[in-house]
């Protein structure tokens, strides 16, 4: 019996209680793979397939203009990854396909709103303040 991708996506997401963003991720990712037209059985995929649903989903994040489109293909390809060794370990598909690399990425920690310079200035001024009544030395 053949497992199609939507099938094991359902059914992973079932059989646990991931958060509300998990599952919607998860959706998402598997609209992209019905818009990529990914009628296809998991047993008959390979790493030249999932490599081409990754370009089209790296392609459309650089059109819809995203700030790092490296990061979305990757998370398509983690979310697929997941699902299909959650199926294989559940002995629900033979031989899981292999994947292809992750695309490089930017990793971008947050915004930084505070210069070192700035940092080091507000911790040695409270180091140099008296502690209110009460606080322990």
């Amino acid at each position: 019996m053949f497992m199609m991708l939507e099938t094991a996506v359902t059914k992973y997401l079932g059989s646990s209680n991931p958060a509300r963003g998990t599952r919607k991720q998860y959706r998402t990712t598997l609209k992209k793979w019905e818009l990529w037209g990914g009628g296809v059985a998991i047993e008959s995929l390979g790493c030249k397939e999932i490599r081409e649903f990754l370009d089209w989903v790296y392609e459309h994040a650089v059109a819809d203009e995203g700030t790092n489109p490296g990061r979305t293909a990757n998370k398509a390809r983690e979310h697929l990854r997941t699902a299909i060794s959650w199926a294989w370990e559940q002995d629900l598909i033979e031989v899981p396909p292999r994947f292809p690399k992750p695309r490089p990425q930017r990793d971008v920690a947050g915004r930084h709103y505070l210069t070192k310079a700035a940092i080091n200035a507000l911790c040695f001024t409270t180091h140099s303040m008296k502690r209110p009544c009460g606080w322990p030395m």
